[in-house]
């Protein structure tokens, strides 16, 4: 038997739970809890299906290293959704404001379900399993139906007892509605708590997370950080210290969350180094700060002409999002070219490093590291140009860059040995 479980690589886990119960389908009666029973009913398969899964591989040998993909499906008994108690069917209970159309009451929509362990019995009877390498957790595709719905909470204890982990993959890219802004805050509060149970064995970590965005671009972005402590960024700093592989996807960042900065822009570094960070890809960035300030957004001519109409006119005019022309928070720009420059000083074994925010400004910041020389890029659709302190964390001369592509604003520099061999 031994013998066998060292020719198993991969396994894919597909926990069955009794109920289907799907995104933003259904609206609330006034008597109805979150805590019911077919919720309850989910929750205890999934906790039983990992308890089972955990006993099993404990007594596999460490050296077996296997990767694990977790997912979440209902049971092929059970084809259709069900219908919580209290609570009706509701096809628009996505839509901003959804009424019942007999009534003429407003639908209340109920938050997503997320499977989540009962109680604290993961830290009772949940073993550690040395063998798993590799821990997958990502949504098949973009159709509600194939979520992993497993909460973000969950996630985290089945990686505290993974305590090998090397490599790490996540997909959070789930919708929520703005106006469940708990919901939303509750789930980056979570995501930073997973980020800073990671064990220091990790190398390769993949991360895909949602937008976290307003209804529509014209409205004032979302505070998902309300006591202004941003566990998910310092978490995700220290964690980065360790990783080999850095690759993040639609996922709300300060700009300086490598290297942090003070209000002057200069680097409070301290002992921060990277000495395995070969790749660095952050992608698909949204146009705004976990703060909810913006840094890219409508000209102030085109703002003023939206935020002149009713809210609920804004609501349901058509989407304009580059109808206006567009700026940007020049300042934090500077500041996220600040905070790489001195950053990668640190990575004396990176090898690319890209940053690309494609919304209004379309931005894109890439470095290239070759055997004789690196090149740094950017390009935006609104014109930036970098002051002496970003000339600083690069150390290049400003009368050096290139300006390659005028209309879309493509500028290089070539910086003759990066990184430095003694780093500021």
């Amino acid at each position: 038997r031994s013998i066998r479980r060292n020719w198993i690589r991969r396994l894919e886990y597909d926990i069955i739970v009794p109920c289907k119960l799907l995104d933003w389908t259904t609206s609330k009666n006034s008597d109805y809890s979150i805590d019911n029973q077919l919720r309850q009913a989910n929750d205890f398969a999934f906790q039983t299906a990992i308890f089972d899964l955990f006993q099993t591989l404990h007594s596999w040998n460490q050296r077996c290293r296997l990767s694990l993909h977790l997912g979440l499906r209902e049971s092929r008994h059970n084809r259709w959704p069900k219908m919580e108690p209290d609570a009706a069917h509701c096809p628009t209970a996505s839509v901003y404001r959804s009424f019942d159309r007999y009534t003429g009451t407003r639908n209340i929509s109920i938050p997503p379900y997320r499977a989540r362990f009962v109680n604290n019995m993961p830290e009772l009877y949940l073993v550690h399993v040395p063998c798993i390498d590799t821990l997958t957790v990502t949504n098949r595709s973009h159709d509600k139906n194939q979520l992993h719905q497993i909460w973000t909470g969950a996630i985290q204890t089945i990686i505290e007892h993974c305590p090998t982990l090397t490599e790490l993959e996540l997909d959070l890219n789930e919708w929520v509605r703005p106006d469940h802004l708990q919901y939303i805050q509750g789930r980056r509060a979570s995501l930073g708590s997973l980020l800073g149970s990671i064990p220091s064995s990790l190398r390769v970590f993949r991360y895909k997370g949602a937008e976290d965005g307003p209804w529509k671009h014209t409205m004032p972005a979302l505070n998902v950080i309300p006591s202004g402590i941003d566990s998910t960024t310092i978490n995700l700093r220290n964690l980065s210290n360790h990783l080999r592989e850095l690759k993040l996807n639609r996922t709300t960042l300060p700009f300086d969350f490598l290297c942090p900065l003070d209000g002057e822009g200069q680097p409070v570094i301290g002992s921060l180094h990277w000495p395995y960070l070969k790749t660095v890809e952050i992608e698909d960035v949204p146009p705004w700060l976990p703060s909810g300030k913006w840094t890219s957004t409508h000209t102030a001519a085109h703002r003023a002409r939206i935020e002149n109409g009713k809210w609920n006119d804004r609501m349901h005019d058509p989407e304009r999002r580059w109808g206006g022309g567009s700026v940007i928070d020049e300042e934090q720009f500077h500041r996220l070219l600040i905070s790489m420059g001195y950053a990668t000083q640190r990575m004396p074994c990176l090898k690319r490093m890209e940053f690309h925010m494609d919304c209004y400004c379309r931005f894109y910041l890439y470095l290239q590291n070759n055997v004789s020389a690196s090149m740094l890029q950017w390009q935006s659709h609104v014109e930036y140009q970098p002051d002496t302190r970003v000339a600083k964390a690069w150390k290049f001369d400003l009368d050096d860059v290139r300006v390659q592509s005028t209309p879309f604003g493509r500028c290089s520099v070539i910086l003759q040995r990066w990184p430095p061999d003694e780093p500021i």
